[in-house]
């Protein structure tokens, strides 16, 4: 079993290191073209993957910026009736003749001028027999 511990490390260590090397984006890769970085730690055991893992970490993200997380995520609706989207689309689905409708609001009428006793509208220009012409 010892003796297997050695080829065990190195298959470990090279099977991490090129899952490494190719999630890592190409623009990331340090000093040499990501393809020699695959040759080296598949043909070479031990070396390899022991540079990659060593000068992937030196490097230490030299271009990426931090992927800032909000420190709670955005809120949703826990169930479907607490969605509004979700009730609105269940509109289509209702069945006219069982809805109650709001009642609609009533128009302003426009003020109607007061009628005389006799039932004709009362002119404001023409003089009224209660003013008799004075002013």
């Amino acid at each position: 079993m010892v003796r297997f511990l050695p080829f065990l490390i190195s298959l470990v260590l090279s099977v991490y290191a090129l899952f490494s090397c190719i999630q890592t984006p190409d623009e990331d890769v340090p000093h040499l073209p990501k393809l020699v970085w695959i040759v080296l730690i598949v043909f070479v055991p031990f070396v390899g993957p022991i540079v990659w893992l060593l000068m992937s970490r030196t490097q230490g993200g030299g271009g990426r910026e931090a992927v800032v997380r909000p420190s709670r995520p955005v809120s949703r609706p826990l169930a479907p009736d607490d969605d509004p989207d979700f009730l609105k689309s269940l509109d289509r689905y209702r069945d006219p003749r069982t809805t109650i409708k709001p009642p609609e609001p009533e128009e302003p009428k426009s003020p109607k001028k007061p009628k005389n006793p006799k039932g004709t509208a009362k002119d404001d220009d023409s003089p009224s027999e209660e003013d008799e012409g004075t002013a």
